[in-house]
C-alpha cells in the first residue's frame, strides 16, 4: 500500500482533513515504545499517518521529536509529506515547510482556512507560489470540505513532487543520505551542547519567505485586521481579573450543562435496563443464570453505561473549547497563576485533559519541555476530577440532594464545581510540593502560539466525542464485565450452608427491631463470600462510616474508578426482589444498628472526599510506571493520596454526622 503522512504546525488543521479524508476507516495507538498518540487511516490504496503537530524541526519536546524523527525517516525513504498550513498564519507556517523542503521530500503543499482566507479578501496566487517552491500548492478547507476534490485528484496521480530547497547553509551537502545524515549531526550537536538559537538560518529563511509572500499574495492588510480582531477578544479573555472570572463561569456553564442536559437521556437508559432486567427474570427459567444476568452483568453494566450522555456531553464542550481557540488562551491565562506553582501554561493542557481521563494526560506531559515540570504534573494530575469519578460523583450529589431547585443551575451542579475545584487546588499544592523536593534540573523555557479564534469544525468537535466516549465505554465495559461477574459470584454463593442461613435468618427475626427490618437476602448476602472479605477490612473503614459492602465496591473500583458505581448496583441487586433502580436502592438502604439511611449526608460525603483524592485506578498506576521508568514514583503516589484520601474522608465524615 502506497504512503504519505500529514504534517504540519499544530492548529493547522490537521486532524480535520485527516478525519474527513479516512472518516471511519482509521486506528490509533501508541508509536512503539513510547505513549504518544499514532493515528494511521486510509484513503483509497493509501495509508495516511497523522503526524503530532511540530513547530520545528529543531524541536526537543518528546511529543515533537516523534514528528522529527518520522521526517527524518522519510527524507530517507522519500515517503511522500502533505503539508498542511494554517492560511491565517502562512508565513509562519512556511518557516517549517521550509525545513521540510531543504530535506528534499517529496510534498504537496495544502493551505488551510480558505473560507477565512476569502472573507479577509486574502488572495494567495497558488501557480506563482507552485513555481517558486516548485511542488504543487492547494487551497483548501477542512471543516466543510472546500477543495478536497482537488486534493483527491493531486493525490491519486502521485502529484507529490520534491520542492526546492529554501536554505542550503544548514546542510554540508544535499546528495539524499549525507543531506540526512548532516542534519541530524548538527541537531544532535545543538542538543549535546543545550543550544536551540540558529538566529542566522531563521532570518535567513524569513527573508526568503518575505519575499515569498510578498509576491504571492495579495490584500494582507486584511489579514491583519483578522488577526486584530483576535487580539480584540484576548483584551477580555485574557484580562488577569475578567479572564479569569469568565474562565470560572464557563467552567460552571460545562458542569451545569453535564447535570441538566444529560438528565432526558439517562432516564431513559436507566428505564431500558430497567424493562431489559424484568424481562431477563421472567423469561429465563434458569435461577442461577438469569440471577448472572440481571444481578451481575446487566445491572453492573447499567450503573455505568447510565452515565454516556454526561461523558459525551463533556467531551463535547471540552472539543468546544478546544476547537474554537479559547483552550490556549486558558493556557496563556493561567502561565502567571500556574508559576507559583513551579509550572507553566504548558501544564494546561494535559492538567485540563486529566478531566477527561488521566491516562492520556499523563502520555500528554511529553510535550513539556521542562523535565522537573513534567514530572510535577505526572505525580499531580491524578487528582484533577477524570470523567471515570463523574459517575461516583454524580450519583452520590444525588442523594445529598435528591430534589434540587428546578432550573439550569441547582446545588447539584455547584457542588460539582466544588469538587472539581478542591481537586485542582490539590493538584496545584501536590505540583509545588513536587517542584520543591524534585532534585531534577528545571528547563524552564517554553514557547505558545495562540490560534485565531474561530468556529469550531462541527464534524471533529462531534467525532472526537463519539471516539472519546466509546474509547471510555469500551475500556469501562471490559474491566466491568469481568468484575460484575466475579462479584456476582463472590455475593451469591457461600462457605455457609443453606440450613446454616435459613437458622440464622430465623434468629434474627426475633431480635428484629421495628425501623430495621431482615430480610433473608440480605443474611445470605452478609454469609457470602463478598460478605466475609467486606468484613475483613469493615473496622479500618468503619470510621469514614463505610459498611463492609461499601467496602467491597472500594476494593473493585481500585481497576477503575467508574466500577464503583456498578460494584454498589451488583451488590445491591443479588438477592433483591424489587426492580428499583440504584439511586433508589441507595436511597432505601438501611443502617442495621442505627435504623437510619446508610448513605446518609456524611456518608456521602466522606465518600466524595474520598474520590476526590484517592487513587483508584490501577492504569494510572500502570502509566506513571511506564513514564517515570521507576516503581518508586507510583507506588508513593498511590501510598501518599491514599492516605490524603483516607484523613479528608474521616473529618468530612465526622464534621456532617
Amino acid at each position: 500500500m502506497k504512503k504519505f503522512a500529514l504534517v504540519g504546525k499544530p492548529n493547522a488543521g490537521k486532524s480535520s482533513l485527516f478525519n474527513l479524508l479516512t472518516g471511519l476507516n482509521q486506528k490509533i495507538g501508541n508509536y512503539s515504545g513510547v505513549t504518544v498518540e499514532r493515528k494511521i487511516g486510509q484513503f483509497q490504496d493509501y495509508e495516511i499517518s497523522d503526524l503530532p503537530g511540530i513547530k520545528t524541526l529543531r524541536s526537543t519536546s518528546p511529543e515533537e521529536k516523534i514528528s522529527k524523527e518520522a521526517i527524518l525517516q522519510y527524507a530517507k525513504d522519500k515517503t511522500p509529506i502533505l503539508f498542511v498550513a494554517n492560511g491565517m498564519q502562512f508565513e509562519d507556517n512556511l518557516m517549517l515547510f521550509s525545513e521540510i523542503a531543504d530535506l528534499q521530500i517529496p510534498c504537496i503543499l495544502l493551505i488551510n482556512f480558505k473560507d477565512d482566507l476569502s472573507k479577509n479578501k486574502i488572495e494567495i496566487n497558488t501557480t506563482s507560489l507552485s513555481n517558486t517552491l516548485g511542488c504543487p500548492v492547494l487551497l483548501m478547507n477542512s471543516r466543510d470540505g472546500d477543495g478536497l476534490s482537488e486534493l483527491e485528484y493531486h493525490i491519486k496521480r502521485d502529484g507529490f513532487k520534491i520542492p526546492n530547497a529554501i536554505c542550503r547553509s544548514l546542510y554540508d551537502s544535499f546528495e539524499n543520505g549525507l543531506l540526512v545524515n548532516s542534519f541530524e549531526k548538527d541537531l544532535a550537536a545543538s542538543e549535546a551542547n543545550g543550544k536551540n538559537d540558529h538566529a542566522e538560518d531563521f532570518f535567513k529563511r524569513q527573508k526568503v519567505i518575505s519575499s515569498m509572500i510578498r509576491s504571492s499574495i495579495t490584500e494582507i492588510k486584511n489579514r491583519d485586521n483578522y488577526l486584530s480582531q483576535s487580539k480584540k477578544w484576548d483584551g477580555f479573555l485574557l484580562h488577569p481579573i475578567f479572564g479569569l472570572l469568565f474562565f470560572l463561569f464557563t467552567l460552571l456553564i460545562v458542569f451545569q450543562s453535564v447535570f441538566y442536559l444529560s438528565g432526558f437521556p439517562m432516564d431513559w437508559i436507566d428505564s431500558g435496563f430497567g424493562k431489559l432486567i424484568e424481562l431477563v427474570q421472567t423469561n429465563i427459567k434458569v435461577d442461577w443464570l438469569a440471577s448472572l444476568l440481571s444481578d451481575g452483568i446487566i445491572a453492573g453494566l447499567g450503573g455505568v453505561l447510565i452515565f454516556i450522555p454526561q461523558i459525551a456531553i463533556l467531551f463535547f464542550l471540552l472539543g468546544l473549547l478546544e476547537q474554537s481557540g479559547y483552550l490556549s488562551r486558558i493556557s496563556f491565562l493561567s502561565n502567571r497563576f500556574l508559576s507559583k506553582f513551579g509550572l507553566s501554561g504548558q501544564s494546561v493542557v494535559p492538567l485540563m485533559s486529566s478531566w477527561a481521563c488521566t491516562i492520556p494526560a499523563i502520555m500528554s506531559t511529553r510535550i513539556i519541555n521542562d523535565p522537573k515540570e513534567r514530572m510535577a504534573v505526572i505525580m499531580a494530575s491524578p487528582l484533577m476530577t477524570c470523567s471515570a469519578r463523574l459517575p461516583v460523583y454524580t450519583i452520590l450529589i444525588a442523594l445529598i440532594f435528591p430534589d434540587p431547585t428546578a432550573g439550569f443551575f441547582n446545588m447539584q451542579g455547584v457542588l460539582l464545581l466544588g469538587l472539581y475545584l478542591l481537586g485542582l487546588i490539590a493538584t496545584l499544592l501536590v505540583a509545588l510540593i513536587v517542584n520543591k523536593r524534585s532534585k531534577i534540573k528545571p528547563n524552564p523555557l517554553w514557547s505558545l502560539e495562540l490560534p485565531i479564534y474561530r468556529f469550531p469544525n462541527w464534524r471533529n468537535v462531534f467525532y472526537n466525542m463519539y471516539q472519546k466516549t466509546k474509547t471510555f465505554v469500551l475500556d469501562a465495559g471490559k474491566i466491568i464485565f469481568i468484575v460484575s461477574i466475579i462479584l456476582w459470584f463472590l455475593a451469591s454463593f457461600s462457605p455457609k450452608s443453606e440450613t446454616f442461613i435459613e437458622n440464622e435468618y430465623q434468629s434474627q427475626l426475633l431480635l428484629e427491631q421495628k425501623d430495621t427490618p431482615i430480610s433473608l437476602e440480605s443474611i445470605a448476602l452478609e454469609y457470602s463470600y463478598a460478605g466475609y472479605l467486606g468484613k475483613v477490612i469493615e473496622p479500618v473503614i468503619k470510621p469514614l462510616g463505610y459498611d463492609w459492602k461499601i467496602g467491597i465496591a472500594l476494593l473493585s473500583s481500585f481497576a477503575a474508578r467508574e466500577v464503583f458505581v456498578g460494584s454498589l448496583a451488583t451488590i445491591y441487586s443479588v438477592g433483591s426482589e424489587e426492580d428499583a433502580l440504584i439511586k433508589t436502592r441507595l436511597k432505601n438502604e438501611i443502617n442495621g444498628k442505627t435504623g437510619q439511611p446508610r448513605f446518609n449526608v456524611a456518608t456521602c460525603v466522606s465518600l466524595l472526599l474520598f474520590y476526590v483524592f484517592a487513587l483508584q485506578c490501577m492504569s494510572t498506576v500502570a502509566i506513571v510506571r511506564r513514564e517515570t521508568d521507576s516503581w518508586f514514583y507510583p507506588i508513593f503516589q498511590f501510598v501518599g493520596m491514599f492516605i490524603l484520601a483516607y484523613i479528608a474522608a474521616l473529618f468530612g465524615y465526622h464534621l456532617f454526622l
